[in-house]
Formats: C-alpha cells, sequence, structure tokens
C-alpha cells in the first residue's frame, strides 16, 4: 500500500507519573512500521511529578521529526485523559496505547488492519 492509502492515526498516551516507563514506551511507538506521516502521538499527562515531562519533552526534541504532542490532564485521571486526546486528535483512527507498556512495530499496522 501507499503511503497515502494509510488512515491517519491518532495515538493517545494517559500518564501521570511514569518516569521509568515512559521513554520505552515513546519508543517502541515512533519505532512502528507504520507512516511516520501518517501517525500523530498526543501524550496526555496528569500532572506528572517525577520526571515524566521532562522527559517526554527530551524525548519531542531528540525526536523532532515525528509529530509528537504533550497536552495538560489538570484533572489527573484517565478517563479526562482520553476526552483531552479525542479533542485534540487528528486522526481518522484514534488509539489508545498505555505509557506502562512496549509495543512489538507492528501494533499499529495490526490494529488498523
Amino acid at each position: 500500500m501507499k503511503t497515502e492509502e494509510y488512515p491517519f492515526v491518532t495515538v493517545i498516551v494517559p500518564c501521570r507519573n511514569e518516569e521509568k516507563f515512559i521513554d520505552k514506551c515513546l519508543s517502541s511507538i515512533i519505532s512502528q512500521n507504520y507512516p511516520k506521516e501518517n501517525l500523530e502521538v498526543l501524550v496526555v499527562d496528569g500532572m506528572s511529578e517525577d520526571g515524566t515531562r521532562e522527559i517526554i519533552e527530551k524525548f519531542k526534541i531528540q525526536n523532532s521529526k515525528f509529530k509528537i504532542k504533550l497536552l495538560d490532564n489538570p484533572k489527573k485521571i484517565t478517563p479526562c485523559a482520553l476526552n483531552i486526546g479525542i479533542k485534540n486528535a487528528n486522526g481518522e483512527i484514534i488509539m489508545r496505547m498505555d505509557a506502562h507498556t512496549t509495543y512489538e512495530k507492528d501494533y499499529i499496522s495490526k490494529c488498523v488492519k
């Protein structure tokens, strides 16, 4: 399939105080075999107090060619994070991926299929 034939996907990653996991999670997301130009990642943070936000910001700088946004979730609960992500999503398909998880490189492709 040509890149333009792939639907645009928004990945929402709700998180709070995930400094031990968020870097590996985001690394696994940007390592997907899905076309990068058809993918955006919205990390919705519940006002982390452990360095999670700093790790995400550093990750964004180091991987500036990817569409990664950090959004605030002042209510700090997952349903609110998902709603914030959905409101900011540009994708035809919206996926939730969890900060505690690392994903196989074909995870998004298989889910879209």
